[in-house]
């Protein structure tokens, strides 16, 4: 069976082919094609040299020479281009030098090449894998591969996880040895791998994989304490660590959501306390789950925009407004801010549907409701949105000081009180009582 390729692909194996090389498309996206899947990317090897490649693709640079890798740009895709790493006597042993290569990658369903012609080259038995649902290391050599590249235990969870797959008894025990090279590979690697995790339809089943497997205590060890951790609360049927699975399980698939859906109850342990019927309480760790959660996120150096999200939502996650109305919402939005208000009603019912099942989030329906009233009435939320500013209230006389600053949030919190009192001359007229007083 011959596999067709995308025109741009073609065009790439056909350009190489016309100066005389070998080439064919290896790796994740053969496998991709195999499973209907849409290849996220593509690679192609070749026996033509890193200064070859380049003499034939006007638009490329180098982006791994220690591999022999160009980074071709066809129109508006981009496909990297790579000096086969197979030995051969020469060019009339490409199919040894091609399966050679494929023999060195992680695992079988990635040991795959589709030729110029379009057929199946596939030495390591990828195709059965896929029909087994299985991720293994070619020839089972797991520790090996693990050996050359430790971020490839983590990579396995990730295929694991989003192709919903088995990992090979034989990936555990290589596993067991090899997990403290892990400390070799940089902390973004492997931020990426548990991002892709996170991000895939049952995140749940990768994280437990994890556990299972020694690389969460390995990568992750912040999380171990709430492994097991009983809460002891009637309010609760799981411990610590799989209620958190459960609300992962339940926000939709963006990474700051899921991100503080996993680590919005990291600061229990650190907080439990007992009272004298039996029952547990966490009293005030939502502060200490956004502490662990910060420095947590900036170990595995996420960008800033991501910590200080995930940290607002961690840090507000019991901030639940049981009775709401416009003033305790117009209050709540103006803590998280409008971009993160959405997101927070997302993770509070997450975690309450995570809990005991006789929990009713209702309430947060109602403050929804609040708050696009609030929205589409463009009511008065912060001092943007006051019908005066600091340079009114300098000409009035207020010193450039923090008393300015004061100032406006009085007449903030006077408007968020009564919206009806955002009117400049009222405003003008309480902040010279203000000025007054000073």
């Amino acid at each position: 069976m011959a596999y067709i390729l995308p025109r741009h692909i073609q065009y790439v194996l056909e350009r190489l082919c016309s100066q005389g090389f070998q080439a064919a498309v290896a790796g994740g996206a053969v496998r991709d094609l195999l499973i209907d899947r849409i290849p996220r990317d593509f690679d192609v090897v070749s026996t033509a040299q890193v200064n070859q490649i380049r003499a034939l693709f006007d638009r490329s640079r180098v982006v791994g020479e220690k591999y022999g890798t160009v980074l071709v740009t066809v129109g508006d895709h981009q496909i990297e281009v790579s000096t086969c790493r197979g030995l051969g006597g020469g060019e009339r042993e490409w199919a040894v030098r091609l399966r050679e290569d494929l023999r060195q990658r992680d695992f079988t369903i990635n040991a795959m090449a589709i030729d110029a012609s379009g057929d199946l080259v596939d030495p390591c038995g990828g195709r059965q894998d896929i029909a087994l649902q299985l991720i293994r290391a070619p020839e089972n050599q797991a520790e090996g591969r693990f050996q050359d590249d430790p971020l490839r235990m983590l990579r396995a969870v990730r295929l694991a996880t989003v192709l919903d797959y088995q990992l090979d008894r034989t990936i555990f025990p290589a596993m067991k040895k090899c997990l403290p090279l892990l400390g070799q590979v940089a902390v973004e690697r492997i931020r990426e791998e548990l991002a892709a995790v996170l991000l895939s339809e049952h995140p749940a089943r990768g994280l437990r994989i994890m556990l299972a497997t020694g690389l969460l205590k390995q990568c992750f060890p912040e999380l171990m304490a709430m492994v097991g951790f009983e809460q002891h609360n009637p309010a609760h049927i799981n411990d610590v660590f799989n209620h958190s699975l459960a609300v992962v399980e339940s926000v939709p698939p963006q990474l700051e959501i899921r991100l503080a859906a996993l680590l919005h109850d990291i600061g229990k342990p650190a907080t439990f306390t007992l009272d004298s019927r039996g029952v547990g309480h966490f009293y005030h760790h939502q502060e200490e789950s956004q502490r662990q959660t910060v420095e947590l996120l900036n170990r595995l150096r996420f960008s800033r925009a991501v910590v200080d999200k995930v940290s607002i939502l961690v840090g507000n996650h019991m901030y639940w407004l049981t009775s709401p109305d416009r003033e305790a919402v117009s209050r709540l939005l103006l803590q998280v801010g409008e971009e993160n208000l959405q997101d927070l009603f997302v993770l509070q019912k997450a975690d309450i549907q995570g809990s005991a099942n006789f929990h009713d989030s209702s309430f947060i329906d109602h403050a929804e409701v609040i708050y696009q009233h609030i929205k589409e009435n463009k009511l008065p939320v912060s001092v943007k949105d006051l019908q005066v500013d600091g340079n009114d209230l300098l000409a009035m006389g207020y010193p450039p000081d923090a008393r300015l600053g004061q100032a406006l949030q009085h007449l903030l919190d006077t408007v968020i009180k009564d919206p009806g009192e955002n009117r400049r001359e009222r405003l003008l007229e309480a902040a010279q009582t203000l000025l007054s007083d000073l």
